[in-house]
Parts: C-alpha cells; sequence; structure tokens
C-alpha cells in the first residue's frame, strides 16, 4: 500500500485537479453493479444479509473489472487522467486490510489516493463511495495471524479458536471459526496473510496456537465433534483429534520450511485447497 514520492506526484498532477469526476465516476460504476445485482443480471454468492451488506469484495472486484474496460478506452477528461496516470507507471489495484482495527475491507488505491466504492457494506446509510489520502484512511495492513483473528472476532462475530483439531492444516489454516450463524470454517481466507505465513515457515501460525494455548482457550467439545466427519475428506483431514495433540502439532508445523515437504508440492497444495473447500461447503 505504500508509495514513493514519484507517484505521489503522478497522483496530485494528474487525478488531483479531478477527484470531484473521479468521485462521481466511481458512483456510477457502483450505481451500475446496484441496478444490475436488483435485476438479476448480476449474481454474486448469497450471504448471512441482503445485498449490499458484507458484498465489499464482489463490489470492489467488479468495479474495478468495469473501469480497466474503461481506462482502456477512455471517453472524458477523468477516464483520460487514468489512463495517462497508469501508463505513466500509476497503481490502480485492489487493496486488503484492516479497516480502523474493527473491519476487513476491500477497497481500490488509485497511487496515493483510497478509494472505497463499497463503503457501504458494513454499514448500509454511508455514502456507496468515500475518496481519501491513502494515509488517513485507517487502512491498514494485516501483519500476522493473531491479527487477522483479533479482526475477525470483532467483524465476522461468532467466535475463533486456534486449529488444533487437524494437525496437518493448522500449520496453513490455524484458525476455527464459528459464525453467527453456526457455520464452521476454516481460516485465514486472505491471500496476503497466508502468503505471509507460509513464507516465514508457518511461523505466524504457531505463535497464534501457542498464544491461545496459553490463554487456556481451546476448542469447544460441540465443535469439536461437529468437524469431526471432516476426517472422510481425505488425507489432510485424517489425523484429526478433538483434544489437542502437541507433539503431533508440532511435528508438523517442522515440515512447512521443509522444500521437500508436503506444504511445498504444489500439487499437494492445491489438493489441499480444494479438499478444504468441498468441506466447507459441505457444511
Amino acid at each position: 500500500m505504500e508509495v514513493d514520492q514519484r507517484v505521489k506526484n503522478l497522483t496530485a498532477r494528474l487525478i488531483g485537479p479531478l477527484l470531484g469526476g473521479l468521485e462521481r465516476l466511481m458512483l456510477d460504476l457502483r450505481l451500475g453493479v446496484d441496478r444490475d445485482v436488483e435485476v438479476g443480471t448480476l449474481v454474486f454468492p448469497r450471504r448471512r444479509h441482503r445485498f449490499p451488506k458484507g458484498y465489499c469484495r464482489e463490489i470492489t472486484d467488479t468495479v474495478l473489472e468495469r473501469l480497466t474496460r474503461r481506462v482502456a478506452a477512455p471517453d472524458g477528461p477523468v477516464l483520460a487522467a487514468l489512463a495517462a496516470f497508469r501508463a505513466d507507471g500509476g497503481p490502480i489495484v485492489p487493496i486488503w486490510g484492516a479497516l480502523r482495527e474493527r473491519y476487513f475491507q476491500n477497497a481500490l488505491q488509485f497511487g496515493d489516493l483510497y478509494v472505497d466504492v463499497a463503503n457501504d457494506t458494513v454499514d448500509v446509510t454511508k455514502p456507496k463511495v468515500e475518496i481519501l489520502p491513502l494515509d488517513r484512511s485507517g487502512l491498514q495492513t494485516v501483519s500476522d495471524i493473531g491479527h487477522f483473528a483479533r479482526i475477525a472476532r470483532l467483524y465476522w462475530g461468532g467466535e475463533v479458536w486456534a486449529n488444533t483439531l487437524f494437525p496437518r492444516l493448522a500449520p496453513i489454516l490455524p484458525i476455527v471459526h464459528r459464525g453467527p450463524d453456526g457455520r464452521l470454517s476454516l481460516h485465514p481466507d486472505s491471500i496476503a496473510v497466508f502468503a505471509e505465513n507460509l513464507v516465514g515457515g508457518g511461523r505466524s501460525a504457531l505463535d497464534f496456537l501457542t498464544g491461545e494455548r496459553e490463554a487456556g482457550r481451546c476448542v469447544p467439545a460441540d465443535v469439536a465433534a461437529s468437524l469431526a466427519g471432516w476426517q472422510s475428506r481425505g488425507p489432510w483431514f485424517s489425523e484429526f483429534s478433538a483434544t489437542a495433540d502437541w507433539e503431533r502439532l508440532h511435528a508438523c508445523f517442522s515440515l512447512v520450511a521443509d522444500p521437500s515437504g508436503p506444504y511445498r508440492s504444489v500439487q499437494g497444495f492445491l489438493e489441499m485447497v480444494e479438499a478444504v473447500k468441498a468441506a466447507a461447503s459441505s457444511g
């Protein structure tokens, strides 16, 4: 999310004089998404809440896709400025993080500007679009697994525990979440946090599990019983343990950084991701 002085200067020169027009453009794109959802020509996965609440990622991705097409064939001064900005190396990219340490939020970054086209997806009474200097937006990088878990507890509601149930998955998906609707899932689902943990050899995940152990928090028996059936979902789930087996957990963590180990095999890793998706979709 950080930008250098060259990009700051480029943003100020090409986009700064057109902020009003940029806001109108982004609102027009967002309203287009709303209209398409309303008439059924654009369908998003179902959520607990009625659109737009909880749909920040889907809205942001769709607006960026439509904006990219418009920038490729600019038909007005704002789009022409954005095309020139991008051609000169200015970033127009999706960003994600913890917003004011209370929410997970997807947004767009235009140079050193924070452009939120889903500003109403937590509180539907707020304006749909918000544009701010990036350093005043309150969006921070989610630094590690523990940080992800703290925001998840606040934003998603429900309950969060360390995944000691599936030792082979714990180094990669160390969080068990039970949502307010009772649905159980494994996390993190953020690519950035996922990558931070994997590059660090699972240290971030192990620190989270250790912290939860020291705090005396463990997966309740009813949650363990609910997830016991996932053992049939393949080898990544087969070593299910209703109570924490720390010796086995540490043995799995010791393999994360091994270049010939199971966590570094592309095929094995993809199989793990698909197995987890299938288990989650089955309820």
